[in-house]
C-alpha cells in the first residue's frame, strides 16, 4: 500500500446486521495517488453496497422467525381452545350421566318405596309448600308427591311393604295428623 494513503475499515455487528465505518486518510497532491484512492473508493462503494445485502437477508430471517414463532402460537392457542372445549363436553356429558343416573335410582326408589304415609293434600301449591316445610322442620323426611288429579300431597314416609307403612302410619295418627292416610303409589 502506498505510505502517503491509509484507511481502515471497521466492522460491527449490531442487532442481525453488519456496519461498516470506512476512514479515509489521504495525505498526497500526486494523480497516480488519487486514481489509487478513486479505485479504493468504487472498491468500498461495492462493498458497501454488498454489505448492505446482509441486512435485506437478516430482515428476512427475523421475519422468517417471527413468522416460525406466530405459527407456534397460534397453534398452541387452537390446541388449547380444542382441550377446552373437549374438558367442556366431558364435562357436559359426565353432569347428564349423573342426572340420568339419579333419575333412575329415584324411579328405581319411587318403584320399591310405593307406599307413602301422607299427613296432607292440599290443591294449592303454596299451602303444599307451606305444610311440607313444616314438617321438615319438626324432623320429618318428607316428599311433595303430585296426584292424577292435581293435588300435591305432603309424605313424612314412604316404605316398601303395606305391614311396613301401616305401623308407620298408626304413629303418624298418633303425633301428626289423625287424619293421616296411606298412598300408594304406582
Amino acid at each position: 500500500m502506498h505510505k502517503d494513503f491509509k484507511f481502515r475499515i471497521l466492522c460491527y455487528f449490531f442487532d442481525s446486521h453488519w456496519d461498516f465505518y470506512i476512514y479515509l486518510h489521504y495525505n498526497s497532491k500526486s494523480t497516480s495517488n488519487l486514481n489509487f484512492m478513486r479505485s479504493i473508493i468504487v472498491v468500498l462503494s461495492l462493498l458497501v453496497v454488498l454489505s448492505s445485502g446482509c441486512e435485506m437477508i437478516g430482515k428476512k430471517k427475523r421475519a422468517e422467525q417471527a413468522a416460525i414463532e406466530l405459527k407456534a402460537k397460534n397453534d398452541s392457542i387452537a390446541k388449547a381452545k380444542k382441550k377446552a372445549a373437549a374438558l367442556k363436553l366431558k364435562k357436559q356429558k359426565d353432569a347428564q350421566a349423573k342426572k340420568e343416573a339419579i333419575k333412575k335410582a329415584e324411579e328405581e326408589r319411587k318403584k320399591l318405596y310405593k307406599f307413602h304415609i301422607i299427613v296432607g293434600s292440599f290443591k294449592t301449591p303454596e299451602y303444599a309448600t307451606a305444610y311440607n316445610n313444616l314438617m321438615g322442620s319438626k324432623g320429618y323426611q318428607t316428599e311433595l308427591i303430585t296426584n292424577n288429579y292435581n293435588f300435591k300431597m305432603v309424605s313424612i314416609g314412604a316404605f316398601k311393604s303395606w305391614r311396613e307403612a301401616v305401623t308407620e302410619l298408626n304413629k303418624a295418627r298418633e303425633a301428626i295428623e289423625p287424619s293421616s292416610w296411606i298412598y300408594i303409589r304406582n
